[in-house]
């Protein structure tokens, strides 16, 4: 048995050493019970107090493993992921079945089952197999390190229902994990396909709000160690209204969007309101807003009629989006914060940017708390409904955000289990990473988020430091609004740079449009294997691409609406599955890289120029 658990482990250091070390020094004698079966097959039992689980078939476990594997046409997937490895009868088996370029990722929970099943079982077939990924107890990071690359993967998960009966949250975890990142990367890329002309065109048309506003950068480090409180439209945020109250003047109330509306009619008016959306319908949560005072922190992507609804004071942010960087580099920068795909996470970030200590976040339930999606009132009114869809109301509209996604129940902060959703649990996960000991969640009630402190009203208190918090922000916004001559400047700049960026897109496009036309002549040539032809196309692109890159509008101009373009060129959408020749998988992504950039170059090109009209007014 030794000679078999040395052969093992070599094989397993042989592709992660550090593994290896943990299997090493992995006792498994205090979980694990070994039997031989019927069919003289070793088998794990495990030890528990509720009662001893068989992991494998006490009669015929490789009998059992072929029965779970042929459940599946697993020649038909890319990816395989399999949750619990056990003693691999089943992964053995899995091995016949898939593609040999095909990924196997196993999820194992505990050490001490590897321990086990290399002790007894000679599994050198499979922990040499390059297809074969082992991960044990992984985070999620560690899990999306090896999914990178492998989210347009066709996949299949697959449980070893013995596995999961040891412990069946931890592998539906882990399950979830996977499978969030896959979701993820799909939606990031339909998000950049969706949003990204949005966002450049919602920038293109606040120029003037943008060059005209203070920056929110001037609001950072400026607060420190003063108790923040993040107000978030949760269903239970109207138990936190008196909380609210009670510490208005020793905390800065930091406002979500759809928050807003609700504070004010408890007569609430909070020091700053974060907003990031970019469509219309957000810009409706400030329609009829009366708060003038409030500063608030706006993404410069938001839609314009934002700035039209809201009549208070404004502040802009950076943000990671390569107009809004070029338009930073040009006139200064303007404060980027963190993004977690929720408002509520740009509201954490700037809290934190200000310096504030503790940051209290109420309303942040992430769930369906009460049967509710928000607060009532939070989200838009019943006349806004009736005016945009008649037969839409609200009641209806909090039904289909209950519906919309499959029910994942999760323990929650009061309750014993709170209905969430795969959306949120995304933003679940995103605060439970962060390990900041200064986050406190005092939401009356929904999702316990792991690794965050959670405190009810009464337990946490803190002295007044004495700050005037309006008078300070009074000061800083006054300050920092920048006076004619600098919008005049900064305005010249930008028109002076854009200018220059427009001189050079004639001879891009023409470029660009050479490159397709090669680009599909190469792959006509690579399908009829004239290799001569394709060496001469191949330098033609080579020279283009050369040419392109000492234009400086190719980043500055092209970069704006073709990152979708990018982000589905890498992860190997759009190209036809039947396509199996690596040449010609080459040759139609290069085709669909420069018809994207051609696409992005006339659209930026309209943009740019509207741009520069807004800013001559």
């Amino acid at each position: 048995m030794n000679n078999i658990f040395q052969k093992n482990i070599m094989a397993i250091a042989g592709r992660n050493e550090s593994l290896a070390d943990i299997i090493r020094n992995t006792d498994y004698a205090p979980y694990i019970e070994v039997l031989q079966t019927k069919s003289g097959d070793a088998i794990p039992v495990v030890k528990k107090e509720s009662g001893h689980i068989a992991v494998h078939s006490k009669f015929d476990p490789v009998k059992e493993a072929q029965r779970l594997i042929d459940e599946y046409d697993c020649s038909q997937y890319d990816c395989v992921i399999v949750s619990g490895f056990g003693f691999g009868y089943h992964v053995e088996w899995l091995l016949q079945k898939v593609k040999k370029d095909a990924t196997v990722l196993i999820l194992e929970q505990f050490p001490w089952m590897i321990a086990a099943a290399i002790a007894h079982r000679d599994l050198q077939l499979i922990l040499n197999d390059k297809r074969v990924i082992l991960l044990v107890n992984p985070d999620e990071e560690t899990i999306a390190i090896h999914m990178k690359g492998r989210s347009s993967y066709k996949t299949l998960f697959i449980t070893h229902r013995g596995s999961f009966q040891i412990n069946p949250e931890r592998y539906t975890n882990l399950q979830r994990i996977a499978k969030s990142y896959i979701s993820t990367k799909e939606v990031n890329i339909a998000t950049l396909a969706k949003f990204e002309k949005l966002w450049t065109s919602n920038i293109a048309r606040n120029i003037r709000e943008i060059i005209s506003a203070p920056p929110a950068a001037a609001f950072f480090d400026r607060f420190t160690n003063i108790p923040a409180i993040i107000v978030n439209a949760g269903p239970t945020l109207t138990q936190s209204i008196p909380y609210i109250q009670k510490h208005y003047n020793n905390a800065i109330i930091v406002a979500v969007d759809t928050s807003l509306k609700v504070l004010e009619y408890y007569g609430i008016e909070p020091h700053f309101c974060i907003t990031v959306d970019p469509q219309l319908i957000n810009a409706r949560y400030f329609e009829g807003v009366h708060t003038k005072r409030t500063v608030l922190i706006a993404d410069p992507m938001v839609h314009p009629s934002t700035f039209l609804f809201y009549s208070g004071r404004k502040a802009i942010t950076g943000v990671a989006f390569e107009m809004m960087k070029w338009i930073e580099q040009t006139i200064g920068s303007y404060g980027n914060l963190r993004y977690g795909g929720s408002v509520s996470t740009n509201a954490y970030d700037f809290a934190k940017r200000l310096g504030a200590h503790p940051v209290i976040m109420v309303g942040q339930d992430l769930a369906f708390t009460q049967g509710l999606a928000h607060v009532k009132g939070a989200y838009l009114d019943d006349h806004i409904f009736f005016r945009n869809y008649r037969t839409y109301t609200v009641e209806m509209f909090n039904r289909f955000q209950l519906t919309a996604l499959p029910k994942i129940f999760v323990k929650g902060i009061r309750s014993r289990q709170v209905h969430t959703n795969q959306k949120m649990m995304i933003f679940i996960s995103w605060f439970s990473r962060l390990n900041d000991p200064s986050l406190i969640n005092a939401t009356y009630d929904g999702a316990y988020i792991e690794n965050v402190v959670h405190k009810t009203f009464e337990e946490i208190t803190f002295q007044n430091s004495g700050l005037n918090i309006w008078n300070a922000i009074d000061e800083i916004y006054t300050c920092s609004v920048p006076d004619e001559s600098a919008i005049a400047l900064r305005s010249e700049n930008l028109i002076n740079q854009l200018s220059e960026m427009l001189q050079q897109t004639g001879t891009m496009d023409a470029m660009l449009q050479q490159a397709i036309q090669f680009s599909e002549e190469l792959i006509q040539n690579i399908k009829k294997r004239k290799t001569q032809s394709i060496a001469s196309l191949v330098k033609k692109l080579d020279d283009i691409d050369k040419k392109l890159t000492e234009l400086s509008v190719t980043k500055n101009l092209v970069g704006l609406t073709i990152q979708h373009i990018i982000h589905t060129v890498t992860e190997g959408y759009e190209i036809d599955e039947s396509v199996t020749s690596e040449q010609e998988k080459v040759a139609l992504k290069s085709l669909y890289l420069y018809k994207g950039m051609l696409e992005g170059l006339q659209y930026s090109t309209r943009v740019i120029n509207n741009m520069i009209v807004l800013l001559q007014q």
